[in-house]
């Protein structure tokens, strides 16, 4: 699965449509994720884990620290505990 990413949205195809993860920077330190979508036909095939794993290693590049805005990212960080030391 290929992942996109411009200024404030991480993206990808799938069979039914694009699915995406917006986030915007809170300060020049703190990424805020606050919406992960992903079409009805292709839940529950790791997509949105996948976006969410591009996303945390895109901040931990940067330096940043994420701020858990999405319901989807908390239930992550539930899953990934080994991130849970980058939010905030």
């Amino acid at each position: 699965m290929e992942i996109g990413h411009t200024a404030g949205r991480f993206y990808t195809k799938t069979g039914s449509g694009e699915a995406e993860l917006l986030y915007r920077m809170t300060d020049q330190k703190t990424m805020s994720i606050y919406h992960t979508f992903v079409p009805e036909e292709a839940r529950g095939k790791g997509v949105a884990e996948r976006l969410a794993l591009e996303a945390f290693g895109y901040a931990k590049e940067k330096g940043l620290k994420v701020r858990p805005d999405c319901p989807y990212i908390t239930y992550f960080l539930e899953k990934h505990k080994e991130l849970c030391d980058m939010s905030v």
